[in-house]
């Protein structure tokens, strides 16, 4: 038993030399995963196009974000004001005995040069960041749940000039930091901002292919899937526990993005949360908890601890990104204003003063505020009436404060705000 410990110990202790060997300099490559569908001893397949992931873990779920709300990225562009503002002269030093993360990297330049680039970084990346410029620290959360720290410091006494740039990881998706963490350290150095993410692509799976030779399969309707997955959803919203919560919003919102769900059965999964069916619960159901977390900000009496408020933030952002994504495939269908007259009372009275208010919160809550101005201008589109209502809700004065935070602080958010401000001038 000793000796079979030990033989564990050594080769842990092989794996982290070598590890530590790889030169700062040299990127470590990143596998690609092969997309195959399958279906394996008859098991049925979800609709859903990728696994469940809670964001307060690891996870390789795709992002939530809409692809539409990245910002393009012009390396060419002017920089806008610092955001950052970290004295060289103050910074401090790289104690003794502190261990740096391997994602931390030296520049021989000053510390203010570099917070100026990673500030720069962040806002074309679209990354929420909060600055302490006495502590040289950026805390930044990302559209993906990802939250890190950035932290510069000067280097040990007796050792080069220069500036040490650490990324830590403090919660979310390993690849997710990753890809932002690179990105961070590059911008660092000079040299640019790595590109926005790439188009998305449909990952949903083919159910043609996935079930050839399942006849159970073959007979089930899509109005059953999408029946069954509404329902499900339904039962985990209701669940006090809120990392069910959380997985419910998860698949309400890749349930209606096209991308991730077959087109047919995600539009029809966009109908039934906005319509008014009095025989469906379901809807109604999910919709009250939209209400609930746009105007409480949580689905349940939570009070206190932070990871109570963390999960409550989540679902918020879930909430408002599932409007995001269901007004938008329902415009591009042209059923969205339909479903707007068919259920007027809940969008003039509940949505639009709700999605005001998250507008106004750009500067705590710069996420919330990009999926609120997307849902703002895609419904303003689509009704005069809603257009009124939102005029009287002073939108267009909470867009604007919107864009002018994010044309400093978060490139996709000013970018949002812009068509919901030029119809609000043009109404006006």
């Amino acid at each position: 038993m000793s000796s079979q410990s030990n033989t564990q110990d050594e080769q842990a202790t092989s794996k982290r030399e070598n590890v530590g060997n790889i030169p700062e300099s040299q990127p470590v490559p990143m596998s690609q995963p092969v997309m195959m569908s399958v279906a394996i001893g008859g098991a049925r397949p979800t609709p859903l196009g990728y696994p469940f992931s809670s964001p307060l873990g690891n996870s390789f779920g795709v992002p939530s974000c809409s692809p539409s709300c990245y910002a393009p990225i012009d390396n060419n562009r002017k920089e806008p004001e610092a955001n950052w503002l970290v004295k060289d002269e103050s910074l401090q030093r790289l104690p003794v005995d502190f261990p740096l993360e391997k994602t931390s990297r030296f520049i021989s330049e000053k510390a203010s040069v570099i917070a100026n680039r990673i500030s720069n970084c962040l806002y074309l990346r679209s990354i929420e960041a909060k600055y302490n410029d006495k502590k040289a620290m950026a805390k930044c959360s990302t559209l993906d749940y990802v939250r890190f720290r950035v932290r510069l410091f000067a280097p040990r006494k007796n050792e080069d000039e220069g500036t040490i740039v650490e990324v830590q990881k403090r919660r979310g998706d390993t690849i997710s930091f990753l890809r932002d963490c690179r990105a961070i350290l590059n911008a660092a150095e000079g040299d640019g901002v790595d590109d926005a993410p790439s188009e998305a692509v449909p990952i949903h799976i083919d159910f043609g292919m996935a079930i050839a030779g399942d006849q159970t399969m073959q007979e089930e309707s899509e109005e059953d899937i999408l029946a069954e997955a509404i329902q499900s959803a339904v039962e985990l919203v209701g669940r006090e526990e809120l990392d069910l919560n959380v997985m419910a919003f998860e698949s309400l919102v890749a349930l209606v993005d096209p991308l991730k769900t077959m087109p047919d059965i995600a539009l029809n999964a966009c109908k039934t949360i906005v319509a008014n069916d009095s025989k469906d619960k379901s809807a109604s159901e999910i919709r009250g908890a939209i209400a609930a977390l746009l105007r409480n900000g949580s689905l349940h009496d939570d009070e206190g601890d932070a990871i109570i408020s963390d999960f409550n933030e989540i679902l918020k952002n879930l909430a408002l990104c599932l409007l995001s994504k269901t007004f938008a495939n329902m415009l591009n269908k042209r059923c969205l204003e339909t479903a707007i007259q068919d259920n007027s009372e809940w969008f003039l009275d509940t949505l639009i003063p709700s999605l005001v208010d998250a507008v106004k919160s750009a500067k705590d809550r710069p996420h919330d505020a990009l999926y609120a101005s997307d849902c703002l201008s895609n419904l303003l589109r689509a009704s005069k009436d809603l257009l009124k209502r939102a005029d009287e809700e002073n939108a267009l004065s909470a867009l604007e404060e919107a864009k002018a935070f994010g044309s400093t602080h978060h490139k996709s958010l000013a970018n949002a705000t812009e068509k919901g401000i030029t119809m609000l001038e043009s109404y006006s």
